[in-house]
């Protein structure tokens, strides 16, 4: 299962709910994930997460701030990765499943 997210700095008040999810920050710059309730979480450029369980309300990515583009509220499925990227002014949340992710090769 791949699902992407995507992100745009028009403001919404739509959210994303992760599930004990790994976020790999592949945008080359510091991002901020911006929660509901919880406290903000620094990821660093090229650094992986431990598990993220709270909504995710906007993500900072240096001064400009990304919101779901979505016209609902987003849940993630338990126990995915979240890869961010930036491309033409789009932040992207590709989620892939964990027992997907894996390939066998026959040959």
């Amino acid at each position: 299962m791949t699902m992407n997210i995507c992100f745009t700095e028009t403001p919404s008040r739509k959210t994303v709910k992760p599930a004990r999810t790994v976020f790999l920050n592949n945008t080359g710059q510091d991002v901020t994930l911006k929660f509901v309730t919880a406290p903000d979480l620094l990821l660093s450029a090229y650094t992986i997460s431990n598990g993220v369980s709270a909504a995710i309300d906007r993500i900072q990515l240096g001064p400009a701030e990304f919101f779901s583009c979505h016209s609902q509220n987003v849940a993630i499925p338990g126990d995915c990765t979240a890869v961010l990227s930036v491309a033409n002014s789009v932040l992207t949340m590709t989620i892939s499943s964990s027992s997907q992710s894996h390939q066998t090769v026959i040959g």
